[in-house]
């Protein structure tokens, strides 16, 4: 029993912290290569825009499960008790910015349709489609006026194609794309047959996220049961070593080790059964610059 628990939690810990900072073993990352590279983390800190480097967020993501676990540690008298908390405490910054990811691409999407009124009200003032758009780096919606002003100033060196399909980089979503398409029509066939396009567009696109903002809120409540639910039975453990010696003792030895591992592995399977069950269906990319030359 004693070996058991002490490989298990060998185990656990290696994979935990394999996990966090990109070295897992070979077998566990073959069919995850990609996403498992350095350079992904990178990605997702340029995407929240933290301005931290990758060696900078490693090294806060470290001192807080460190410090974590030493206050755990001091409260319930445990090492076990305090490893696992400590250990998904490390995460919490990854956690944070990949929603902080995407929550500023939910933010574009979401200003999507007024972006559109407003090169569609821009088109029939009447004004040139690349007025118009470099328009909407001034005075558009905030959270796509930074793609629009990069698509200002790459249209004084390059031509109309290399600069949207450099916003379609940068943007990166399926409602982009489907506006960066448009827009690539409007510059080639004139931008008076694409109004209509792209005010259907806008009204279609502000109906999806209302659709989408109404299941969210409905599913607020079992999201915050759900993480309670993951959370509390630690606490509890917590209280119950800093105060009873006898639960200190059990907990501190091989088997307790063994107990929290398996009660750790089940919290980590429940957690990530509710988040398949009530993720929303999202949308693929399909109008990408390798699909647009693939139709070509």
């Amino acid at each position: 029993m004693r070996l058991l628990a002490a490989l298990s939690g060998g185990v656990c810990t290696y994979l935990l912290v394999g996990l966090l900072t990109g070295h897992v073993p070979r077998s566990l990352s073959r069919r995850h290569r990609r996403a498992r590279r350095p350079s992904v983390l990178a990605s997702a800190l340029r995407q929240a825009d933290t301005g931290a480097t990758v060696g900078q967020f490693m090294a806060m993501s470290a001192a807080m499960a460190v410090g974590a676990f030493l206050v755990l540690w001091v409260l319930s008298g445990a090492v076990p008790v305090a490893l696992v908390p400590a250990l998904a405490v490390a995460f919490l910054p990854r956690i944070w910015v990949t929603r902080q990811g995407e929550r500023i691409a939910a933010q574009r999407v979401a200003a999507w349709p007024d972006a559109l009124r407003d090169l569609v009200a821009n088109l029939e003032a009447p004004m040139s489609l690349h007025r118009a758009l470099a328009e909407l780096g001034r005075t558009g919606p905030a959270p796509l006026r930074p793609a629009w002003q990069r698509y200002e100033r790459l249209t004084a060196s390059f031509d109309y194609r290399v600069a949207l399909e450099a916003v379609r980089a940068e943007l990166a979503d399926p409602v982009s794309d489907r506006v960066i398409e448009v827009l690539l029509v409007a510059h080639e066939q004139g931008a008076g047959i694409v109004v209509d396009v792209l005010r259907d567009l806008a009204d279609a696109t502000g109906k999806d996220i209302r659709l989408n903002e109404e299941i969210e809120t409905a599913q607020l409540e079992r999201r915050i049961e759900a993480r309670a639910a993951v959370v509390l039975p630690f606490a509890v453990l917590v209280l119950l070593c800093s105060t009873s010696a006898p639960y200190r003792e059990f907990y501190a030895s091989p088997g307790g080790l063994l107990v929290i591992l398996t009660g750790s592995a089940m919290a980590l399977g429940g957690m990530v059964l509710i988040g398949r069950l009530g993720r929303l269906p999202t949308e693929q990319r399909v109008l990408t610059v390798t699909s647009g030359r693939e139709r070509r």
